[in-house]
């Protein structure tokens, strides 16, 4: 009886440990399995229990936490260390979890790609959108070229698996930059005009009693042929959406990436925006912003840029 009690016991005990065993190994090939909780990166209100897409949006749903809060961690190397306008500079990115500190490798696809990068100059004259790729050892590269000496400021925008939405700012200095201060932007006054890039003419329309520091706010944007004036009714998915538009504050402090509220249909190949999209936006607090929107037509991307203003809610 001793020894089949023990057998017993052992039995128990290795049954326990390969279960624990089997827990790690789904757990490293597919974390979505074991948190089981799933969410809208755009609408993390929208919750489910398995994986299906918002009710709001179209969006697939991640796994995660909605309310997890860590900020994750962004290490950036460059190559050369002295970055030189003009010439592409090679960036390095690691990415590492807020507890372990250990490098993370699953992430989430949102609008078709699992790292969005925004470089933008201190002064906000210059703008770009790329997308770093992985690499073997799990970090993420790619080369950026900047036109002249200053501050770059690089926001890093990703959602890893079991963690929220992640937006890091990291500097970049390139050649000889002078005062931080003095670069810094100044942004004249409502910028409003019509913006004519590629073969599109953009517009964008505010609301009547304009634009409010904290409130969700409608930006109206009418895209017409640049040549003809005719309504575009044939502007391409670009990224999962029918355009996209980042909004920085004057300080480079705020940060806002909008989409429009018009969903790309079920099949893509049916997609045919235009000619009006309305972005949503909370602006954080009262200024002056700039905004970068890319729409795509005839296979080419193109972008235009305004300047807003958001009022105090004090003064409404």
């Amino acid at each position: 009886m001793p020894f089949r009690s023990q057998a017993f016991t052992a039995l128990l005990i290795l049954t326990c440990l390969g279960a624990v065993v089997l827990e790690r190994i789904v757990l490293a090939q597919d974390p979505a399995v074991a948190i089981g909780t799933f969410y809208c990166p755009m609408h993390p209100d929208i919750v489910a229990p398995a994986e299906g897409t918002c009710s709001r949006c179209g969006m697939k749903l991640v796994p995660g936490d909605p309310l997890d809060a860590r900020e994750y961690l962004v290490d950036l190397m460059s190559a050369p260390q002295a970055v030189r306008p003009g010439r592409p500079a090679h960036l390095i990115f690691n990415i590492r979890d807020p507890q372990t500190r250990a490098a993370v490798r699953s992430f989430a696809i949102v609008h078709d790609k699992p790292f969005h990068l925004f470089v933008v100059s201190h002064d906000l004259e210059f703008y770009d959108h790329v997308h770093p790729e992985m690499q073997p050892d799990g970090t993420w590269a790619i080369d950026v070229t900047v036109p002249k000496p200053g501050y770059y400021k690089l926001y890093a925008d990703f959602l890893p698996i079991g963690g929220t939405p992640q937006v890091i700012p990291r500097l970049l200095v390139a050649g000889n930059p002078g005062d931080l201060d003095e670069a810094r932007a100044h942004l004249p006054a409502d910028d409003l005009a019509p913006k004519t890039a590629g073969s599109m003419r953009v517009s964008v329309s505010l609301p009547s009693d304009g634009l409010v520091a904290g409130r969700d706010e409608k930006l109206l944007y009418r895209i017409v042929d640049s040549k003809t004036g005719m309504p575009v009714t044939n502007l391409e998915p670009y990224l999962a959406a029918y355009g996209h538009t980042l909004v920085v504050s004057e300080d480079t402090l705020e940060y806002v990436h909008a989409h429009p509220v018009e969903l790309l249909p079920e099949k893509i190949e049916d997609a045919a925006g235009g000619p009006e999209l309305t972005f949503k936006a909370l602006l954080p607090k009262p200024g002056r912003y700039r905004l970068w929107t890319q729409l795509k037509r005839g296979g080419v991307v193109s972008t235009v840029r305004f300047t807003v203003t958001a009022a105090s809610p004090s003064t409404r």
